[in-house]
């Protein structure tokens, strides 16, 4: 076996959602992709868009809430 944590192991939940996300600016896609070889080269695998930007997990949640009507993280399908 593995002596690995996983994520939520390593950091605490408050420490974790710190971190910064990236998401396109058009579609609010949590799904950025970096260009092979390509140093700050990134876009969107949801719409293709290279408009990419970055924010606090609660920043880009106040965004899509407001585009959408609801919140991504706590919705359940």
């Amino acid at each position: 076996m593995s002596n690995l944590l996983t994520r939520k192991e390593q950091l605490p939940k408050e420490e974790y959602n710190k971190l910064p996300v990236f998401y396109c600016r058009d579609c609010l896609s949590l799904a950025v992709r970096r260009v092979a070889g390509m140093e700050d080269a990134c876009y969107c695998d949801e719409c293709g868009s290279t408009n990419i930007a970055e924010a606090s997990i609660e920043e880009w949640e106040a965004l899509y809430k407001e585009k959408h009507g609801f919140t991504y993280l706590n919705n359940k399908y």
